[in-house]
């Protein structure tokens, strides 16, 4: 299946930014499009970081930052931004749940944030519809 091991170096970095991004969709997308209900629920989630600002707009900010950064895994453009904000995303997820108290949700999101940094320094490899864009 692959001529050279620069293809397969960069087969693992595709199928991390497709399992991550359908995750980052199937969670996030829905609750963006259901409305204000689902962003004041996501909102509260991260109370401790409102500033003043509403719960729904906490919410649909978060909400619409890991929708974009899902995108962009997907295609592979802004991908180190992209990466950067989900890491900055789920570093903030990992200090609310360690300061409430669950165990399983602070170990996710240690781990989807480590996850993040790890591919900041990756790339989004060869197989990036950027990448494919780029070299026309």
């Amino acid at each position: 299946m692959f001529g050279r091991q620069d293809r397969k170096n960069d087969f693992g970095p595709l199928i991390m930014r497709l399992g991550l991004a359908t995750v980052l969709l199937i969670h996030s997308l829905p609750k963006l499009i259901r409305g204000p209900q689902a962003w004041e629920g996501v909102g509260k989630t991260i109370n401790f970081i409102s500033l003043g600002a509403p719960a729904s707009f906490i919410g649909l900010t978060f909400l619409f930052l890991v929708t974009l950064g899902a995108i962009s895994l997907l295609v592979g453009y802004f991908f180190r931004i992209a990466c950067l904000v989900l890491f900055i995303i789920f570093g903030l997820y990992f200090i609310n749940y360690h300061s409430i108290g669950y165990q399983t949700l602070t170990l996710w999101s240690a781990g989807l944030a480590a996850v993040f940094l790890g591919l900041i320094f990756v790339g989004p490899g060869r197989y990036a519809i950027a990448v494919k864009l780029e070299k026309k």
